[in-house]
């Protein structure tokens, strides 16, 4: 059971993953920054293959997601908040909170902190929230993400970098990031894609690699709409 806590509140982590007009988050960490102000993503995801973050169904077996996420600008402090859960029979929910606030203290930087897996139904199933602070700068030929997250049994280090070229006139943006599991006894790594298929619709993609178990694979479709 404590196991599925940890798998359930990483997953909400990951549940920040970014599209290019709502750039919240790698593969498997959140980043430092925010969706716009008026903007909601809806995303829908499902994990193949192997044990990963997403994987509640477990090895082997195909799990299915389904969440939301929206930003409020108080400048100069910018915030985002969203809910995510599982679908399907046996492991539906929890529903789980998420949000985080950002700054830009320097050109070209964002400082932000936030928490996410906070269960608003099935507490005793949904385990700890995980509670972190990223960094981010761009330096044009790449962008860096770093930062440090907090979880009983469950602390990690969160780094990522990425890079977007234009592909057929659409933003094609390449990704890789790295976090600590097995209560920073392992590692999970990943490498990602995401495509700006139409001014509403990212499309987007990316392979676990974990030093146990086998390699997994999650795709999602992101629904981007401004108001």
């Amino acid at each position: 059971m404590i196991n599925k806590a940890r798998l359930l509140t990483l997953a909400a982590v990951a549940a920040a993953s970014s599209a290019f007009g709502t750039p919240t988050g790698l593969n498997n960490i959140p980043t430092a920054e925010t969706i716009d102000q008026r903007t909601v993503a809806v995303q829908f995801f499902s994990s193949f293959g192997g044990s990963n973050q997403f994987a509640t169904s477990g090895p082997g077996k195909t799990s299915n997601w389904v969440g939301f996420k929206t930003g409020w600008d108080f400048k100069p402090l910018h915030l985002e908040w969203g809910l995510d859960s599982v679908l399907g029979t046996g492991y539906s929910g929890p529903l789980l909170f998420q949000t985080k606030a950002r700054i830009q203290p320097w050109q070209d930087g964002m400082l932000a902190v936030g928490v996410a897996g906070v269960a608003l139904t099935d507490t005793r199933r949904a385990g700890d929230p995980f509670t972190y602070a990223m960094l981010y700068h761009d330096f044009q030929a790449v962008r860096v993400h770093a930062g440090y997250g907090l979880q009983t049994h469950g602390n990690s280090y969160l780094f990522g970098v990425d890079r977007t070229w234009k592909l057929f006139d659409r933003n094609f943006n390449l990704n890789a990031d790295l976090v600590q599991s097995r209560n920073q006894h392992g590692h999970i790594a990943a490498l990602g894609a995401k495509y700006l298929l139409s001014k509403h619709i990212v499309l987007e993609s990316w392979m676990n690699f974990p030093d146990r178990d086998r390699t997994s694979w999650i795709a999602k479709i992101n629904y981007v709409f401004t108001f």
